[in-house]
């Protein structure tokens, strides 16, 4: 599966456990039809772990960015898509321009038609 494919299902899954406060590896399991989640592919379960771990910290650093808006006022898709791409840039995976190109794309395709310009926005603003 290639990093784009990876990107988009942990959006889904990540969307999954907000919207249902389910468990977010049972989400994964789930998303990526996977019967065990060691079956995962490396750098899954490196966005994966890190998202899990740093969560709380993510919506602390991503809410002061929001200019006049909560995180929870946002819908699930576009706090999902803020979380992994928040979690590709600061993990340093991935060249951050490549991780806020996925996220506006990811946006454009799911989420509202004006989206992609606030994700956009606030991720450009993350150090």
């Amino acid at each position: 599966m290639n990093r784009h494919k990876i990107r988009e299902n942990l959006v889904f899954s990540v969307y999954q456990h907000l919207l249902l406060n389910k468990d977010l590896n049972s989400c994964v399991l789930d998303i990526f039809s996977l019967d065990n989640i060691d079956e995962a592919d490396e750098y899954l379960l490196l966005l994966l772990s890190d998202i899990k771990e740093n969560k709380f910290r993510y919506i602390e650093i991503i809410t002061p960015l929001l200019k006049k808006w909560s995180f929870n006022r946002l819908n699930y898709i576009d706090q999902a898509i803020l979380l992994v791409a928040t979690s590709e840039i600061l993990t340093a995976k991935v060249d951050r321009a490549v991780a806020i190109d996925e996220a506006v794309n990811i946006a454009k395709e799911y989420s509202d038609d004006e989206s992609f310009k606030y994700i956009n926005g606030v991720l450009d603003q993350i150090k």
